[in-house]
């Protein structure tokens, strides 16, 4: 009788396998979705802490956003845990989203 480890006689009973490639598309989900929302709190917050024009002000947000989500994205998937890449990549979106709130 083959040894099985813990983890596989577990998921083995429980019906779901958690398979490698499926734990790093949920990541991959996960980060886009937090690079996302901090390129977005970025973009909006442009307009207050921007240029006084307006569409300079969009523009300059839009060109911060573009320049940052791939580094999020790569600083995200580039840490040695994964919790640590959604801890950085979730912080900047949250000081995105206080400069959006925070700035009058």
């Amino acid at each position: 009788m083959p040894s099985e480890t813990p983890s596989t006689a577990r998921s083995r009973r429980s019906g779901v396998s958690s398979s490698p490639a499926r734990r790093w598309i949920w990541r991959a989900v996960f980060v886009f979705a937090l690079v996302w929302i901090a390129a977005h709190f970025i973009t909006l917050g442009a307009l207050k802490w921007g240029p006084a024009v307006r569409h300079d002000a969009t523009v300059l947000g839009q060109m911060i956003a573009v320049a940052a989500f791939p580094l999020l994205f790569l600083l995200a998937f580039g840490t040695r845990s994964p919790l640590r890449g959604g801890i950085i990549a979730g912080a900047v979106g949250v000081v995105a989203l206080l400069a959006v709130l925070l700035h009058s």
